[in-house]
């Protein structure tokens, strides 16, 4: 996932861009206490002949007196994108020992800047940044990806572990650098092994304040080292050939911890090949992602209550706004009921953005939980680890069968009727946004609220927007928190 997120980590996500902007802008144009080097204009004209001659003194020359020298320079500041756009490009155009020479003496010379506190903000972040997105092969073609340059890895590792004192949007530039080439892959073991290790050190909550993250800054890490982690799509972890599986569990357990980060940990364990796992309680896990559809059923519930209390805000306000304007430009009572109607529309329109984020949000920490089950992007999926098959709808006449003559000794077995079930409910769920909630008579039984959205907007009746409006889906996640608490065994209201 990239991290146009739906849940609060987009308020986090955002919170660090804000700060980058912050960085580049203000780091920019201010002067105190930051020291530029002297740029030699006179060495621009030699770019082709020294970065393709390979002379390791001639390049760091040319790099730290003139090409990144004029990274230092704050008046340079909006050009810093430019200028790692075409560090990236030199950098991939070159071969062999030439390549090899240019890059490392850029990262040397790069990881100084990034380390230095003597240069401005937009210095220090666009160096780190750069160091991630150097290449030895040029993308093949537009809108494709690199081969990344494998001499960046420990230097961005460091960057992200040192104890140090470096500033957390460092440390952010060398983790998103880390996470491009976990994405990308990484051939040589050892350095694949060293990445997983950082990754699971930043997942750790001793690392934001250790290092003393920001809290806003500090979830956008651990999205960003669950997403490297996650693209190993291994079990394998720093600690064992489980290590990456036990910490995923771990998160899915963590009732304290963000819900998205708890999906995003459900959805690596579903992109894993559970297959080749041996002597791991995969009865616990069936629990443990039972449990975690429970508790989006109750945090979701929460959080529609609180977008309920915030809509009803805009409404009023919107409401009363408009009739005050509407009753004076019109000079009675018949101005005082346009505006109130008008201020209803605003209202609804405002609502049937809501509706659609409250829908997009179930259905992807579903869709979260069920990735885990069935499996996800080539992975085997849980109930195939259990030893059973994933049925192209659960709930068929195989699962029920299984169902009936279940062994209840027989823990594997039990663990995939529950499963199963699991499916079942998240289909049903998915039937109940797409169908709508229906009253006895087979009627639509929308509230005022969502007849409103449907008259303003089309509703489902119209072919606009979804059906189902907050208090019915509020309704239904409560409904569906007390069947998973009965799979589960708990007792509940």
């Amino acid at each position: 996932m990239k991290t146009s997120s739906l849940f609060k980590m987009a308020g986090a996500a955002r919170a660090v861009a804000g700060a980058l902007v912050l960085f580049l802008c203000v780091g920019a144009v201010s002067a105190q206490g930051y020291k530029e080097a002297k740029v030699d204009e006179a060495l621009a004209g030699q770019k082709s002949a020294v970065i393709g001659g390979g002379d390791a003194a001639a390049v760091k020359n040319f790099l730290t007196k003139y090409y990144l020298a004029r990274w230092t320079v704050q008046a340079n500041g909006a050009s810093l994108h430019t200028y790692r756009e075409e560090l990236i490009a030199d950098g991939a155009s070159l071969n062999g020992a030439a390549q090899e020479t240019f890059l490392k003496e850029a990262v040397d010379a790069l990881t100084k800047y990034a380390a230095s506190k003597d240069c401005y903000p937009a210095c220090r972040y666009n160096a780190v940044l750069a160091i991630g997105t150097l290449d030895v092969k040029p993308a093949p073609e537009r809108n494709a990806l690199g081969t990344p340059y494998s001499g960046a890895i420990k230097p961005l590792a460091n960057f992200c572990t040192s104890d140090k004192e470096f500033p957390d949007y460092v440390r952010l530039g060398a983790l998103v650098g880390l996470t491009r080439h976990a994405a990308l892959g990484i051939e040589d073991e050892t350095l694949r092994n060293g990445v997983r290790k950082v990754f699971s050190t930043i997942l750790d909550p001793k690392y934001a304040t250790e290092k003393k993250l920001r809290p806003e800054i500090g979830e956008w890490f651990q999205l960003k080292a669950l997403e490297g982690l996650t693209s190993f799509k291994t079990p394998e972890g720093p600690d064992g050939p489980t290590g990456t599986l036990d910490l995923f569990k771990k998160m899915v357990d963590d009732d304290k911890l963000d819900f998205e980060l708890r999906a995003l940990a459900a959805r690596g364990i579903g992109a894993m090949d559970l297959t080749k796992v041996q002597n791991w309680d995969f009865v616990a896990l069936a629990t443990s992602l039972t449990t975690l559809a429970r508790d989006f059923c109750v945090s979701e519930s929460a959080h529609i209550d609180s977008e309920l209390l915030r809509e009803q805000v805009k409404s009023a306000a919107a409401t009363t706004g408009a009739t005050g304007g509407m009753g004076g430009a019109m000079g009675g009572p018949g101005g005082g009921m346009s505006g109130g109607a008008m201020g209803g529309g605003m209202g609804g329109q405002q609502s049937q953005k809501s509706l659609e984020a409250m829908v997009a949000r179930v259905q992807y920490g579903f869709d979260s939980v069920q990735a885990a089950i069935k499996g996800v992007d080539g992975g085997s999926g849980l109930i195939v680890a259990l030893g059973g098959t994933v049925e192209k709808k659960s709930g068929g006449k195989k699962a029920n069968a299984e169902e009936a003559k279940v062994d209840p000794e027989d823990k594997a077995a039990v663990a995939r009727v529950m499963l199963n079930d699991v499916l079942t409910e998240i289909q049903n769920t998915n039937k109940f946004i797409a169908e709508g909630p229906q009253n006895q008579a087979g009627m639509m039984g929308m509230g005022a609220g969502g007849m409103m959205n449907a008259a303003m907007q089309g509703g489902r009746g119209g072919m606009g927007g979804p059906m189902v409006d907050s208090a019915s889906m509020k309704d239904h996640l409560l409904q569906q928190k007390l069947r998973f608490n009965a799979l589960l065994g708990v007792d509940s209201f």
